[in-house]
């Protein structure tokens, strides 16, 4: 009995232990602090694109809507340059470009900097390779007229391989090809000026570009060609990626496509009526010849060039192109900065060169020197009118488009923002695409008002029509 009853004995002050103790890790648990929260998720979206309207009728009044932003006489004036620029290609009798100038890309690869779509150096090979396709000394070995038959992209060297800086770096590697000089839109009229080794690729000269495409993408044109294209007035594509197609020969057959049509894309008019337009359209025939072809495009995808420039039709434009992609140079196809506004602007006749600082020099500019960010804006507010004011920093172009509750907004299509991390790191806060911003987006962003904001790098304002003035209704 003794020994079974100390058995019981010592069996349950052994259970009685436990318990405590589990009792007694038990309440250890309940009393230790709880986890900090997860840190809250990091912002995809600069505040003002998710608070302003991104769309551009909304800063005008209903009054302001169908105002002309452009008197008759200037728009007269402004498509009647445009227009000779738009030709001048096909009535020059030698280069507009040196043999420097149109070939300066062969300079740039002595560098040894550019990586590939591998992100390793192109290396001498490339570089080789590049020469004997270029054959610089025979430069112009080509004087042609011809027509892009595609939208297609000017390219600073004959190869679609790319051309990074160094990919660690900020604001380098994908997506700024550097080989990407330039997007080239279908009907644009072009001079020839030389011909890779291969016979692949042609140098030639624009509008408001030069560079390599594909001697597919183009095709030569003849006095004859020419003369009825220039004929006719022109018509402008007003819905992006409007499909341009056409019939072959005269008996007709199924429409064939031919290419997408894009804002800025002009072509010549042949005939218009409240339904439609009929224009020209290029084609390549099995000899490399352009042929002329006619297709019909409805009242909502083209009008007779220049537009009525008000701001419901330029809305009507720039509304189709809000959110769309970043393009460095035209880059698959998208656009840039500056390539927003040249495609804007030509609808309403509007001639622009191809890049930001020639952008700024087309107007009257005033210089922003010594201003603060405060005196910046209030001249802004107080000078610039309303699409047609242009805003410029190095490297990025924009437009104003009017104010929202005493601050200015603008368009433009911004790659990204300059960061600087709490260790002094440097970035870049991406927001890639078109968007309407104030003057200082991502000021909300401590990384972003680190590294420093947009208003003051901006060092001046462009009044494209300063004969204009300011609208004052």
């Amino acid at each position: 009995m003794r020994g079974g009853t100390g058995g019981w004995r010592r069996g349950f002050f052994r259970a009685l232990a436990a318990a405590s103790l589990a009792a007694g890790l038990l309440g250890c648990a309940v009393k230790a602090p709880a986890p900090p929260p997860p840190p809250p998720p990091k912002p995809t979206e600069v505040r003002d694109v998710l608070t302003l309207p991104q769309d551009v009728a909304a800063y005008f009044t209903p009054a302001t809507l169908d105002a002309p932003f452009l008197s008759p006489q200037a728009q007269e004036r402004f498509a009647a340059h445009l227009r000779e620029r738009h030709f001048a290609p096909w009535h020059r009798t030698h280069p507009a470009h040196s043999r420097a100038d149109a070939l300066w890309g062969l300079a740039e690869l002595q560098r040894d900097r550019y990586y590939g779509e591998n992100l390793r150096p192109l290396g001498p090979g490339f570089r080789a390779e590049m020469e004997a396709l270029v054959r610089a000394d025979s430069y112009p070995n080509t004087l042609r007229p011809a027509i892009a038959t595609a939208n297609t992209s000017l390219r600073v060297l004959p190869t679609v391989r790319p051309g990074f800086l160094k990919p660690s770096l900020p604001g380098e590697g994908y997506p700024f090809d550097h080989w990407q000089n330039s997007g080239l839109l279908a009907g644009t009229p072009l001079l020839v000026t030389q011909t890779s080794a291969d016979g692949a690729w042609v140098l030639v000269e624009g509008r408001v570009a030069a560079g390599w495409v594909p001697v597919a993408d183009i095709a030569f044109v003849d006095e004859a060609f020419i003369s009825q294209w220039e004929a006719l007035p022109l018509a402008a594509v007003t819905r992006e990626g409007a499909g341009i197609t056409a019939r072959f020969g005269e008996d007709g057959g199924e429409p064939v496509y031919l290419f997408a049509g894009r804002i800025g894309t002009l072509l010549p008019l042949s005939e218009a009526d409240r339904e439609g337009v009929t224009v020209l359209v290029p084609a390549r025939d099995a000899s490399g010849r352009a042929v002329i072809l006619a297709a019909r495009l409805s009242a909502d995808e083209a009008a007779p060039m220049p537009l009525a420039p008000t701001p419901r039709n330029f809305a009507r434009l720039a509304d189709q192109l809000m959110g769309q992609p970043y393009g460095w140079g035209g880059f698959l196809g998208n656009r840039d900065c500056s390539a927003l506004l040249l495609d804007l602007y030509a609808p309403f006749g509007i001639f622009l060169p191809r890049n930001s600082s020639q952008q700024s020099q087309q107007g009257q500019w005033l210089p922003w020197t010594g201003l603060d960010p405060k005196a910046k804006e209030a001249e802004l507010l107080e000078r610039g009118a309303p699409l047609l004011t242009l805003l410029h920093k190095p490297g990025h172009i924009m437009l104003y488009l009017g104010q929202r509750d005493g601050r200015a907004v603008i368009l433009h299509d911004l790659w990204g923002l300059r960061t600087l991390d709490g260790k002094g790191a440097a970035g870049r806060f991406v927001v890639g695409r078109v968007a309407i911003t104030t003057l200082n987006p991502g000021a909300e962003l401590p990384e972003v008002s680190r590294s420093g904001l947009l208003l003051p790098l901006l060092d001046g304002m462009t009044l494209v029509a300063p004969e204009q003035g300011k609208r004052t209704d």
